[in-house]
């Protein structure tokens, strides 16, 4: 349990914090709004293991998140399979998919890297909107089953997917300070670097790509489980942009960041929900727009992200305040000496 041991203080919050919402005095919605917090946290922390410490863009994430959504929707709706066998299904189908795009584009680094993603997400959009037979095309799914995790309930659904993202928490922070984790990020410094050092890039890659699309399918599988209905306009290039600005705000290197990230950018569309009601020109495509400003201002005024950006304002002040004892320390020192 090095990981708990090294977290600490946080770990222990994060726990206590996900036991008590459900039963804080505040409206039943919000707890729902909290699950789906929780689809998008194991979405955003395999991001931020592709992105933050492998270095590699991703914008079709959301394609992913839908592969792992259809798969476990038809081989539960329309097979009669378990829905826990579904998400297993919706973890191999995007895994797959994520080890043949990583295979085609290994050697895309940059715009070609991101350029690649996306096609990738458009394709598998147009693909689950156009194979009606299975999918149900533009008009989607219904009488998708729940999860029973000891019986069926929004509250049993919330823990259960909480406590899937601690898991997903769990791997990758150990993760990141195994050997693993150590080539991602020698790999994301310099690639050149990292091969001179005798890591397999391609190999380091492609697994990057795999773990990613296993958390975005897990996701989607719980996501579909969830609505009960499926349609194809969630995981369009909006949600990926979303995705995006989720990892990018609470910081890239953090995985602590693309969970805290996950809660402000739906805390953000909760709020532009609620201003639609008095504000007409907020309806439509307002979302992407707003998540799009918020992208570009992060990158441009503080590109570390909120959660490293205040652990380093902690750090200087903690500093700060040892120096201060030092001084006052010396300060009595002299005058002792000088009486």
């Amino acid at each position: 349990m090095k990981v708990i041991n090294k977290w600490g203080k946080g770990f222990f919050l994060y726990l206590f914090l996900v036991l008590i919402f459900p039963f804080l005095p505040i409206d039943e919605y919000y707890r729902s709004v909290a699950i789906i917090i929780g689809f998008h946290s194991i979405v955003t922390i395999g991001l931020c293991l592709l992105m933050g410490q492998a270095g590699q863009i991703s914008l079709g994430q959301a394609a992913f998140f839908g592969l792992g959504a259809y798969t476990s929707a038809v081989v539960t709706a329309k097979y009669g399979l378990s829905p826990m066998i579904g998400l297993l299904i919706a973890m191999i189908i995007p895994a797959v998919f994520a080890y043949v795009l990583g295979r085609a584009i290994a050697g895309l680094q940059g715009y070609y890297l991101a350029m690649a993603t996306l096609a990738f997400g458009f394709i598998v959009q147009i693909g689950i909107t156009e194979w009606e037979s299975v999918t149900g095309g533009a008009n989607g799914m219904i009488n998708i089953p729940q999860i029973a995790f000891f019986g069926e309930s929004e509250l049993r659904m919330y823990y259960l997917v909480w406590a899937l993202v601690t898991c997903v928490l769990v791997f990758s922070l150990s993760l990141l300070h195994s050997r693993v984790g150590r080539a991602f990020r020698a790999i994301h410094k310099s690639e050149v670097a990292a091969t001179s050092m005798g890591i397999n890039v391609r190999s380091f890659k492609l697994s990057a790509f795999i773990i990613s699309g296993i958390f975005a399918g897990l996701a989607g599988g719980l996501y579909a489980h969830f609505m009960g209905i499926l349609d194809p306009q969630p995981f369009g290039l909006h949600e990926s942009i979303k995705f995006l600005t989720m990892v990018v705000i609470g910081g890239m290197t953090s995985i602590w960041g693309a969970l805290i990230g996950a809660v402000v950018i739906n805390a953000i569309s909760e709020i532009l929900t609620v201003l639609r009601e008095y504000i007409p020109f907020l309806h439509g495509d307002v979302d992407t727009i707003v998540f799009g400003g918020i992208l570009v201002l992060i990158v441009m005024f503080m590109p570390e992200g909120l959660v490293p950006k205040s652990a380093a304002f902690l750090q200087s002040m903690k500093m700060k305040k040892k120096a201060a004892r030092g001084e006052e320390d010396d300060q009595s020192m002299e005058r002792k000496a000088t009486t």
